[in-house]
């Protein structure tokens, strides 16, 4: 006997009151929350290795279809997978601001403050930002946000019906491609042997004989997860980085040594190249910032998406629950930024005052490029208020940690009601799911950190170079005092600056943007090395030429069509590999670990 389809809602109906609560079993409570420690613990990793991180929306939703499959044997919702992305990215937010935080083991060897006041620190300023996203997000959900708009076509194809035994691709790719890079990353990551050497040693780095321009090779990188992130970025972020890696041996070195025949007097080489590399990660951003609302370029929805279809409404209870948690945030960010840097009560309220325009600020440059500056929250905040706290980088740190989580996690957050209100769904549960993932988050996040600086350090000179720290580290030390420059390198911060202005004007604008490498490459390709930049770009490549083949021959509509769906596939291999190489480093750094408390080395951690 047929039953009559149910009506399809009226755009202006509006639903009884929301439930504060979502829909969601205890299974699925428990799947989510291990995958928000999961993807902030990658995030970590992947932050402090390359200064680069994922929220890993892809990824929780494919793995959500798996797990909840396997587990309880249905397929799970749109409704369900949606709640499930935005707590997994509230804590793939957290353990990005965890991995910035990572500066103050630059300047202070030997900080180990109370694990239990960093985590209140993190959930208390992370649930302020979720509170801000909440706050913007009419205005918000109408800009494309590239990663939110994909996730949202994602979880609508794994969630179509389909014919008896017919495979999800995107769950095919997610395991085929995820075990693949499993593979390959072991053998990079162990030794067998007390020296470290691991016994793939030789296509640890690949090296192409070049010989010429003060290059003997070109090395490459070989550990998988590059590749991933290359695939997820595309080739323009990878060539900028591989620009911006060459240009301490091609201009910096060969301009010290003409002009002071190698006494020096300008500065060290590693001066020159970190403070350029600020000079381009700051100004210059800020002017794509600016060019790109003088660019404003309207982007075409994709197609199939019915938004703003069903007005939910407020849960009678939600306000008087969000000013309370904005007491209790801001109160807990107050205390444990005082218990752990330090920090006046005030110079944290007025840090957060100052991060909640600049978090607005920041999500509409990530609704239109897929980069959330939260680094210039962090420099924005130290090159402001340096004078109530002159003369202690750390202090001047932990204005900055509390400023990037609350814009880290507001973003985030934006992100997620994107993708929620392209399917349609109630964005008050999202909230709600929102504040747990930056709990777990934040629980997750401190004792990852802990074993990963313990273990492989952080820093110049270290296996994690951590870019992003680094930058974070100067400023704060030039700002409380601690860095002298010379009048040359002054000069030369000025220059690139000014260049990088300019340059960042041909980035955006219409005529040569498509055809200049990322910005944000060069100076972070600065920071991490040739290696890393070259297999960054190499991955970028296949997508591109995956992209190529998938449209080739095809014309118009359909041309477009398999451009996004060779798009849509490399974005989830890219972030299926990135995922499950990120999450196995740092296994087997917990398992060495392990080990070395037992007294027992079946194998060594690679050095």
């Amino acid at each position: 006997m047929s039953q009559t389809p149910p009506p399809v809602r009226d755009a202006q109906e509006a639903l009884p009151p929301s439930t504060l609560l979502p829909r969601l079993t205890l299974l699925e409570w428990v799947v989510f929350a291990a995958l928000a420690a999961l993807i902030a613990a990658a995030n970590i990793y992947t932050t402090l290795l390359i200064g680069w991180g994922d929220t890993g929306s892809i990824v929780a939703v494919l793995a959500a279809v798996m797990v909840l499959g396997v587990l309880s044997k249905k397929k799970p919702t749109v409704y369900q997978l949606n709640l499930g992305q935005t707590m997994v990215s509230a804590g793939g937010g957290v353990g990005f601001a965890v991995a910035s935080y990572a500066a103050i083991h630059i300047v202070r060897e030997d900080w180990n403050p109370n694990p239990w006041h960093l985590v209140l620190l993190f959930s208390s300023a992370g649930i302020l930002g979720a509170l801000v996203g909440n706050l913007v997000r009419k205005q918000m959900v109408q800009y494309f946000f590239p990663s939110g708009t994909a996730c949202a076509v994602i979880q609508r194809a794994v969630t179509e019906d389909r014919a008896d035994g017919e495979p999800n691709r995107a769950v095919t790719l997610l395991k085929r491609w995820g075990l693949i890079a499993a593979a390959l990353t072991i053998p990079g990551k162990i030794a067998f042997n007390k020296v470290g050497d691991t016994w793939m040693a030789l296509v640890q780095t690949i090296e192409v004989k070049l010989g010429f321009a003060r290059m003997d090779v070109l090395p490459i990188g070989s550990d998988p997860l590059f590749y991933g992130i290359g695939m997820v970025v595309g080739p323009r972020i990878g060539l900028g980085m591989i620009i911006g890696a060459l240009l301490p041996s091609l201009w910096i070195v060969p301009m010290l040594e003409v002009a002071d025949g190698g006494a020096h007097p300008w500065g060290g080489v590693g001066d020159w190249v970190k403070w350029i590399a600020i000079a381009l990660l700051t100004l210059p951003t800020f002017a794509a910032i600016v060019f790109s609302y003088v660019y404003r370029v309207k982007v075409n929805e994709p197609p199939g998406f019915h938004p703003g279809r069903t007005r939910y409404t407020q849960p009678t209870s939600q306000k008087t629950v969000h000013g309370i948690l904005l007491v209790l945030g801001s109160a807990g960010a107050a205390l444990a930024g005082h218990l752990v840097f330090g920090l006046p009560w005030f110079a944290t309220l007025a840090t957060i005052a100052i991060a909640i325009p600049l978090s607005v600020v920041n999500g509409r440059v990530t609704g239109d490029t897929d980069i959330n500056p939260v680094r210039l929250v962090a420099i924005v905040l130290i090159s402001a208020f340096f004078w109530m706290v002159a003369g202690d980088a750390a202090v001047l740190l932990g204005m900055a940690v509390v400023g990037a989580t609350v814009a880290s996690v507001a973003v985030d957050m934006m992100q997620d009601m994107r993708t929620g209100h392209l399917l349609d769904q109630d964005h008050h549960h999202q909230t709600t799911v929102q504040f747990a993932g930056v709990l777990m988050g934040a629980l997750a996040s401190i004792p990852v950190l802990n074993v990963l600086v313990e273990r492989l350090g952080v820093g110049e000179g270290t296996s994690l170079k951590a870019p992003g720290a680094q930058v974070w580290a100067a400023m704060a030390e030039a700002m409380a005092g601690g860095v002298e420059f010379s009048p040359q390198l002054g000069w030369g911060i000025a220059i690139a600056s000014a260049l990088g202005m300019f340059y960042a004007w041909l980035t955006v604008a219409p005529a040569t943007a498509k055809w200049m490498p990322s910005l944000f490459g060069l100076g972070i390709g600065m920071l991490v090395g040739l290696d890393a930049a070259m297999a960054i770009f190499l991955g970028g490549v296949i997508k591109l030429l995956v992209v190529k083949s998938y449209s080739h021959g095809r014309e118009g509509t359909e041309r477009e069509a398999a451009e996004r769906e060779g798009g849509d596939d490399t974005m989830v291999i890219g972030a299926s590999v990135f995922a499950a190489g990120a999450i196995l480093s740092i296994l087997l750094v917990g398992a060495d670990l392990l080990f070395g408390k037992l007294g027992w080395f079946p194998w060594h951690l690679a050095g």
